[in-house]
């Protein structure tokens, strides 16, 4: 979606804003990602993308799926004393793998 990048924004109205933006954020491009730890996961483990994007979207958009053994591991690091956001990137860097997230969080 190279139109937000390469288009001068005077010249862009904001229907075309707009439609730039829902082209962007419905089609997946891995291959020229916006976050590249995202876009290795979509392309390696697509089921756990696919769960964490729904734990992702629970917590910040008021998404219908609530993901209990995910939010035990989020809790198991915020007893540790880690912020719950920084426990849930951690995590979801690594796949919600606790052993790794919790190596890097205290490294």
């Amino acid at each position: 979606m190279n139109i937000l990048l390469h288009s001068r924004a005077a010249a862009m109205t904001l229907r075309t804003v707009l439609l730039s933006l829902q082209a962007l954020l419905s089609a997946a491009e891995p291959d020229d990602p916006q976050d590249a730890v995202v876009a290795k996961q979509y392309k390696e483990q697509p089921d756990m993308f696919r769960q964490t994007a729904k734990h992702w979207t629970f917590v910040y958009a008021g998404g219908p799926a609530k993901m209990p053994e995910l939010d035990e591991k989020i809790r198991r690091l915020t007893d540790m004393g880690i912020e719950e956001h920084n426990a849930r990137v951690a995590l979801s860097s690594y796949n919600w793998d606790l052993e790794r997230a919790t190596e890097q969080l205290f490294s």
